[in-house]
């Protein structure tokens, strides 16, 4: 896949591998033959993901095809990351190896946090794929609680990892892993925990209505405490994220006010399995998304303010908001605000962001609107160090 074209581009080439007309396409994504056309031609944006779905659904391409998902390596750091995506694969296949003493094990799960919160994709690659091999061969060799939720952890941060990556298929693998040490456990909040994993990986490759039905199903689970609140709430933003990108804007917010109501039951942030967190903060972020998502910037942007005034100290889910926030400002046509946050989410988390499509799209079209721009330099940095511009 050359990672050079746009989104736009792939969009024709597929269509003309389809046979299709710009008329056909565009009636079945339900979308104008101008619109379709000026899309092609890099003359409106891809940015909406709901928009990619419909024409994916029309095309019968999955939407990782369109957005050049997985890109090709540049530089040391994206070079590791990808030796760690064999490195997983394998893991993930086959967990055999030398066994480490449960006090080694467990250091490196206690670590995951931090780690996972450094945004470091390359040194979660290194650390990664040996973590999955311990953990699984401590809990099929020693069948306990303790060895089986260590196990579901290494599972959970494998498969953020892999759709970071954008390697679904490898995402996917992990979230099964991931069930299946928690189904020796029998806690329900543990297993809310893993649908939310699931559901996430599916929602990564496209199969939105599955993730959405698998999310849906586990926050109906009446699991007991905060941790039980926790996997409700996390569960229905996943959904209500999911809604979203399948265009219903409405059922998406009411989501989202479900999951505040649960969220405002806590008296502090909860972890689930020790490590998802779940607060009014996450609700906020996922509320700012979907107002992205449904066209609405002004509102937002609104949305938005409390955390980018004072941010909360998690740089992965801050880099997510400063996304949004880049791409509310795209739509209000404010360029200068919206090169300033992908910049700022790229300093919270720099080879997930410089790996995201919705990053590189958006960076792409307003580098190619941006002649004799007082902005030039800033935004050819960014996109460069994105890899949708190649330095001369």
């Amino acid at each position: 896949m050359n990672d050079d074209e746009g989104i736009g581009t792939r969009i024709r080439r597929y269509r003309r591998y389809r046979g299709m007309s710009l008329d056909q396409a565009a009636g079945l994504a339900g979308i104008s033959k101008p619109y379709l056309s000026r899309l092609e031609r890099g003359e409106r944006s891809a940015d909406s993901r709901s928009l990619l779905n419909r024409i994916s659904s029309a095309l019968q391409v999955p939407v990782p095809d369109l957005t050049g998902q997985p890109y090709a390596v540049r530089g040391r750091a994206l070079a590791d990351t990808r030796a760690g995506v064999n490195e997983t694969r394998l893991a993930l296949l086959d967990p055999s190896g030398p066994l480490r003493s449960e006090q080694e094990i467990a250091a490196v799960v206690d670590g995951l946090d931090l780690l996972m919160n450094s945004c470091d994709l390359a040194r979660q690659a290194r650390v990664i794929p040996d973590l999955l091999r311990w953990t699984q061969q401590s809990a099929l060799t020693l069948g306990t609680t303790a060895a089986y939720e260590r196990a579901v952890i290494a599972s959970y941060a494998a498969m953020f990892l892999m759709r970071n990556l954008g390697e679904f298929d490898l995402a996917w693998m992990a979230a099964e892993q991931m069930r299946a040490a928690a189904e020796k456990i029998g806690n329900p909040a543990t297993l809310g925990f893993v649908a939310y994993a699931q559901a996430h990986a599916l929602a990564a490759a496209g199969a939105l209505r599955r993730a959405q039905a698998v999310a849906l199903a586990a926050q109906a689970m009446h699991a007991a405490g905060a941790e039980g609140l926790a996997a409700r709430g996390s569960c229905l933003l996943v959904a209500a994220s999911t809604s979203a990108t399948l265009g219903d804007v409405d059922d998406a917010r009411t989501m989202v006010a479900d999951a505040e109501r649960l969220a405002e039951r806590l008296d502090e942030p909860a972890l689930i399995a020790r490590h998802a967190s779940f607060a009014t903060w996450n609700v906020t972020m996922h509320r700012v998304s979907i107002e992205v998502e449904g066209g609405n910037p002004a509102a937002a942007l609104d949305a938005a303010r409390p955390l980018t005034e004072k941010p909360v100290r998690h740089h992965e889910r801050m880099s997510y908001l400063w996304v949004d926030v880049g791409r509310a400002f795209k739509q209000l046509d404010r360029r200068p605000e919206a090169i300033e946050a992908f910049r700022r989410a790229e300093r919270s988390a720099p080879l997930r962001v410089r790996l995201s499509p919705v990053v590189r799209n958006n960076v792409r079209e307003l580098l190619d609107k941006g002649h004799r721009r007082t902005d030039g330099a800033d935004l050819r940095g960014l996109a460069e160090r994105c890899g949708v511009l190649t330095q001369s």
